[in-house]
């Protein structure tokens, strides 16, 4: 059978229709080719109803074969159609100067290949032609595996579907990829496939928005509060504050303690993503708010403030705000938040201060080691006015043979004493909260919703929102679990009358507290330094032990201890212990003095029993008036 004969049909190809000028007499580079004739693979008795019928058919002949079909071409009205190797191209960049390219590791798969059959619609049916000889020969190798070609490798319709719901519940495409290849695998899906029809997901909800449209549409439609700062000459967007509306009842209803930070490598645009936190009492954390600003300069800080400010309200007040020494945070702050005191982080200026004195000092790890863990530590964790005095007093001595030790320490650090000292920061309510790792979690919990640091704005808005939502199913979570629970070791005196009205967290803070009372023993009174009272508004150490009988009677010593008293008579009644006195009313016989430190050192939890107290005052000034006998207190 000649090269213009007749093709593996038996029909003959009118000159004028299918056959291509020129092709003997080309010279055809050779990439790889098999040399086979592939004409038979395609003959077919019966003609097809459709010609997309028959189009679909010789695409899935080629794909079994290893290569892809391409429509090239329509003629006579759509009646003839020609198909060819997807590599019959030929390559246009030839004379292209590379160093001008935009993109200079763009690739082509175009070589000339010269496979080509027509699709014919002929007495009522439509028929594949295939011409034998060159056109029905590859001049390049065949595919050897599916990933990576359009028609042998894509995701099928049920496929899409599964990206669509894991894409919903913000699966990794990574963990949607292994879905859909274990599901389909036939569908020999790629990751870039995973990622482009998620693209297109997030392109169709756009409804011919454009992308800041997108995002703005997104904040008014879950009625997010927020606010936009943009440049006036060019109207570029440079300021953006966005807040979730549980989020701003969160925050006024625990405004206590507030933390700020910034991290990076959130969005395309290179902006800083700024993260406010907030705590409840169940020691969870929970976004206020974010801002993405151009930068972090004192202005754009005022700005973020000041729109918190508004936030939270004039009538409240935050007991504290923690952050990084960041230079361009500490004025707004201190303007915005004028009653508000504001601590830094100790980890970080820890971090500064090692780094700083490791290099000052000859890169001396020894040396280092020693500043940290001695003299530098005690400095910070001083618990008195006097402490820190005399720690700053050693810190000189110990520095005196680096003078750059100590400049570096003034300038940088002790001129915010107040804000990092123990003795200082131990007098704010700050609910535990020294160092800013709280912040630091939350940025780790928003890095993992991201995925990446390329996302648009309305990505990072939807990423956002799902960490949001996820924190408040959690805070739901622990707080429903604080009013409904109670451990079986949260039992009896101190935990009697607050369980399911405070926190769990509330109870191991307790619980713990308790533990250094036993510690402390009998100097519980001198050594407590009352911590716990003041930076968490919880009892400590020397108030519990009141409430375990400091302030009650003794029974008396009397000479006798085998004889019963004549009355006996319960004075006070805290928790599930009964303190009590035995009164023997002979004549002049010692009676023990009312504590009345109970009054000024008593919790809130044990008010009730005031009334029980007074009464049994007076049932003893009875006893003491019918014997006469003078009270010593």
């Amino acid at each position: 059978m000649t090269d213009n004969a007749r093709n593996s049909s038996g029909n003959e190809y009118p000159p004028s229709e299918t056959s291509v000028s020129g092709f003997a007499e080309v010279h055809l580079e050779d990439y790889g080719s098999d040399g086979i004739d592939y004409s038979e693979r395609f003959f077919y008795e019966n003609g097809f109803e459709s010609d997309t019928e028959a189009i679909n058919w010789a695409k899935g002949i080629a794909i079994q074969i290893g290569f892809e079909l391409v429509i090239s071409s329509h003629k006579k009205g759509g009646l003839v159609k020609l198909l060819k190797c997807c590599r019959g191209e030929r390559y246009r960049g030839s004379h292209t100067d590379l160093d001008s390219f935009a993109r200079k590791n763009t690739k082509t798969k175009a070589c000339q290949c010269p496979f080509r059959i027509v699709v014919k619609f002929i007495n009522g049916t439509w028929t594949v032609l295939a011409k034998s000889g060159i056109s029905s020969m590859h001049n390049h190798a065949l595919a050897v595996y599916p990933e990576g070609h359009r028609q042998m490798s894509g995701l099928s319709a049920a496929a899409k579907m599964i990206v669509r719901d894991m894409s919903a519940a913000q699966a990794k495409p990574c963990a949607i990829l292994a879905a859909v290849q274990e599901k389909f695998p036939s569908d020999n899906p790629t990751r870039r496939q995973v990622y482009n029809y998620r693209d297109n997901l997030r392109k169709s909800s756009f409804e011919d928005r454009d992308m800041v449209g997108q995002f703005f549409h997104l904040a008014l439609t879950h009625n997010y509060l927020h606010w936009t700062l943009s440049e006036e000459s060019t109207g570029v967007l440079t300021h953006l504050f966005m807040s979730h509306p549980d989020s701003v009842r969160l925050v006024r209803t625990y405004p206590w303690v507030i933390g700020m930070d910034s991290t990076y490598k959130t969005n395309k645009y290179h902006m800083p993503f700024f993260e406010i936190i907030g705590m409840t009492p169940s020691n969870k954390n929970f976004l206020i708010a974010y801002a993405i600003m151009k930068d972090e300069t004192e202005g754009s800080y005022r700005w973020v403030l000041e729109r918190l400010r508004f936030l939270i309200g004039d009538h409240l007040q935050p007991t504290c705000i923690f952050t990084d020494r960041e230079l361009g945070l500490l004025k707004p702050v201190k303007e915005i938040f004028p009653h508000t005191p504001h601590l830094l982080c100790t980890w970080h200026i820890n971090k500064d201060v090692e780094d700083k004195v490791f290099k000052l000092c000859g890169r001396d790890t020894a040396i280092t080691d020693t500043f940290m863990n001695g003299s530098w530590k005690k400095l910070i964790k001083a618990q008195t006015e006097e402490q820190y005095v005399a720690a700053l007093t050693t810190v000189k001595m110990r520095t005196r043979a680096f003078p750059a030790v100590m400049q570096y320490l003034d300038r940088t650090w002790l001129g915010h004493k107040e804000k990092f000292v123990s003795c200082w920061t131990n007098k704010v309510l700050h609910f535990g909260n020294t160092t800013t790792c709280r912040v630091e979690s939350a940025h780790a919990q928003l890095k993992q919703w991201l995925n990446s640091s390329t996302g648009a704005l309305d990505t990072v808005w939807t990423k956002v929102d799902c960490v949001i939502q996820s924190q408040l199913t959690d805070i739901r979570k622990t707080l429903e679990g604080s009013r409904q629970t109670i451990g079986v070791h949260r039992r009896g005196y101190p935990y009697d009358h607050v369980s399911y009205k405070v926190s769990h967290y509330c109870l191991d803070l307790v619980a713990k507290e308790l533990r250094r009372m036993r510690e402390l023993s009998c100097d519980v009174l001198v050594r407590c330094g009352c911590v716990l009272r003041t930076t968490h508004q919880i009892p400590c150490a020397c108030e519990l032990k009141a409430g375990f009988g400091t302030c009650t009677i003794l029974p008396l010593h009397s000479s006798d201890i085998d004889s019963r008293p004549l009355r006996e008579i319960v004075i006070l009644f805290l928790g599930r212990y009964a303190h009590f006195v035995r009164l023997d009313l002979c004549d002049n016989f010692p009676v023990p003095p009312i504590a009345s430190l109970w009054f000024t050192n008593r919790d809130a939890t044990v008010e009730y029993l005031e009334g029980l107290y007074v009464l049994r005052r007076a049932q003893w000034q009875r006893l003491l008036d019918a014997s006469e006998v003078p009270e010593n207190g």
